[in-house]
């Protein structure tokens, strides 16, 4: 049987790891640019470290890589 609950979740956490891991810089400016709020510097200015834009796209991949363990898991649990 289908664990449809298991299936629903683990299609949004890898729709999200996906997304996240395709705009990780995106993501990750717009973060700066929230930082920038209150500060000298212009929020248009700000670029990401590369850190965090490789840090983001970890994370992301993790995610989407569990989702897509959690999918096969409904099947198969």
């Amino acid at each position: 049987m289908v664990n449809l609950n298991m299936l629903f979740w683990g299609g949004v956490v890898a729709v999200f790891g996906v997304v996240g891991y395709r705009y990780a810089y995106e993501l990750s400016r717009f973060s700066e640019q929230l930082d920038a709020i209150g500060s000298k510097r212009a929020a248009a200015e700000v670029e990401p470290a590369d850190w965090k834009v490789a840090l983001e796209r970890g994370v992301s991949g993790l995610l989407a890589i569990v989702g897509a363990g959690m999918v096969v898991g409904a099947f198969v649990l």
